[in-house]
């Protein structure tokens, strides 16, 4: 799937993210956290979530934390090469906004 790098899932996904207080300077969470990951629900932007210049980014995307959340894992049906479909559906049924 090719992210149009819209944010829509940063909003409007029910997920477990990473707890942002838990996030050590290098990147990672040690073992000294109780709750290094949290529930994001939907409706409610991620704490991770920017956006620079029109484009949604996430501020944890890069960081070794990130490996193996479900973000990370999340996939679409379809081909690799087709754009987002939950792109569409979010602004069509949900409301979103085209542009933030």
């Amino acid at each position: 799937m090719i992210c149009l790098r819209c944010g829509c899932c940063c909003v409007y996904l029910d997920v477990a993210i990473v707890n942002p207080a838990s996030i050590r300077l290098d990147g990672t969470v040690g073992p000294e956290y109780i709750d290094p990951v949290v529930f994001k629900p939907k409706g409610q932007t991620c704490p991770h979530l920017i956006y620079l210049e029109g484009k949604a980014v996430c501020k944890i995307h890069e960081l070794p934390v990130y490996r193996g959340t479900p973000c990370e894992q999340f996939e679409q049906l379809g081909r690799e090469d087709d754009v987002c479909m939950m792109s569409c559906y979010f602004r069509l049924v949900q409301g979103y906004p085209s542009s933030q």
